[in-house]
């Protein structure tokens, strides 16, 4: 499952645009100006550096602390070092993000991504939302990754994220696209826009899709009006999407009687998995079981070793 949600304090531009959906639309271009901590003879040096037009300038190796590894050869990053630089010198930030960009050693690269993650900077949240808009499926999904990981909430990525859920073709970026959509508390135009996206996709034909709409349907759809995607993906032909389903279900805090029985009849399949039985035993404990399904509760456990 991909691990399929940021008040953007954009102090300059971004050399990429977001195409509006219907109902809610994105900015064309999120534009202000470079900060003013950082010397620039451009009022666009962010938006010229994504153009390969900035500095270009090769990271200091003692602030890179890039050491080579005997025969391996294998480049060893202090990312603490590179952390505490990046978070407090603007230009060494811009050649990291160059660095990542250009870096072929993936262990270099992953521990680059690492730093740039943790780093509350603008610069940093629009290389991660430009990567987002790249024409490489891999780049997007890493795009979408890094603002799940570090990205705090804002109208401007909702948009970006919603755009994605319409017209994302790739089963791996959607569902990493899905997965970075933080339920929080927005107008009820856009949320139940929101959880209609989700409920569409809670059928996608790919099953990280459906889990990971799944996942969040839950907790978007505070009114359970589409508990029955809920129900319905407990009896999924795929193991991993019952069993976020019943995740879920434990997540939402959900008493529905329609929950409950979609639990029992996990249980009471008899080419269910131990593990997703499991689970869905441990969910049904939270709800009131009549004697009938007290007993259906008390013989699956007993039939998976509990």
């Amino acid at each position: 499952m991909a691990s399929v949600g940021v008040s953007f304090a954009l102090g300059f531009a971004i050399a990429w645009q977001v195409v509006a959906s219907d109902d809610d639309t994105a900015p064309a271009a999120l534009a202000a100006q470079a900060p003013s901590s950082t010397p620039s003879s451009s009022a666009n040096q962010v938006a010229d550096l994504w153009n390969k037009t900035g500095t270009t300038s090769a990271l200091p190796q003692q602030n890179a602390a890039a050491t080579t590894g005997g025969a391996s050869g294998t480049t060893t990053l202090d990312e603490q070092k590179l952390r505490v630089q990046a978070q407090s010198d603007p230009i060494f930030l811009r050649n990291l993000i160059q660095r990542y960009e250009t870096e072929r050693d993936p262990a270099a690269k992953e521990a680059i991504k690492s730093v740039l993650a943790t780093v509350q900077k603008p610069e940093a949240l629009a290389f991660f939302a430009r990567l987002t808009n790249s024409g490489d499926p891999a780049q997007r999904q890493e795009g979408y990754a890094m603002l799940q990981q570090m990205a705090p909430d804002s109208a401007e990525m909702r948009n970006v994220l919603k755009q994605a859920l319409a017209s994302e073709q790739s089963p791996q970026v959607l569902a990493q696209a899905v997965a970075a959509l933080r339920p929080t508390a927005v107008d009820p135009t856009e949320s139940a826009a929101i959880v209609s996206q989700l409920s569409n996709l809670a059928q996608h034909p790919d099953p990280a899709v459906r889990s990971q709409s799944i996942l969040q349907l839950a907790q978007w759809d505070k009114d359970g009006a589409r508990q029955d995607r809920l129900t319905s993906a407990m009896a999924d032909p795929v193991p991993e999407v019952r069993q976020a389903a019943i995740f879920a279900a434990a997540q939402s805090g959900t008493r529905n009687d329609n929950v409950k029985a979609a639990l029992l009849g996990v249980i009471n399949n008899a080419s269910e998995s131990k593990e997703v039985k499991g689970s869905a035993l441990q969910v049904l404990e939270r709800f009131s079981l009549t004697k009938d399904e007290y007993s259906r509760y008390t013989q699956a456990r007993a039939q998976i070793g509990l």
